[in-house]
């Protein structure tokens, strides 16, 4: 009989797992989350942000499995997709209103908003890789790219 994973209850739960042992090394809690829609690794590998359908993003300090910020945004409905820029630097997080935010990490503060009117919601962003463009994709099949820096 298949096992389900994540096991009931266990909404708002990260688990990292050991790849090479193929065992679970530990499980972070998304406090007071709904649920956990998105995550990504800061380039180091030290950071991992993990999105929520409450609208927060909460940053992990990797090694030593503690919560290190939290960032919300009051006019995000929930987000969808979360994406660190190339050199770590910048977050970005896109929404279910069609809207995407950057934050800077280090200053833990928001730095730019972009909306597309015509969006159903953001459900994925990516950057370029030299960091420059950033492209947010929504439900209707869209595409846009933001120019950034």
């Amino acid at each position: 009989m298949a096992q389900r994973w994540p096991p009931p209850g266990e909404n708002g739960k990260i688990f990292l797992w050991n790849v090479a042992a193929r065992t679970l090394a530990a499980t972070l809690t998304d406090p007071g989350s709904s649920g956990v829609s998105s995550v990504a690794f800061s380039p180091d590998g030290a950071t991992l942000a993990a999105a929520d359908g409450n609208g927060k993003i909460f940053l992990w300090n990797v090694a030593a499995r503690t919560l290190a910020a939290t960032f919300t945004d009051p006019r995000s409905s929930g987000v969808s997709s979360v994406a660190f820029s190339p050199d770590g630097a910048t977050l970005a997080a896109g929404d279910r209103n069609g809207s995407t935010f950057l934050w800077n990490v280090a200053a833990r503060t928001r730095t730019a908003a972009f909306t597309d009117p015509r969006s159903s919601g953001v459900s994925s962003v990516a950057f370029s890789p030299d960091g420059a463009t950033l492209a947010a994709g929504d439900g209707n099949g869209s595409i846009c790219l933001w120019h950034i820096s």
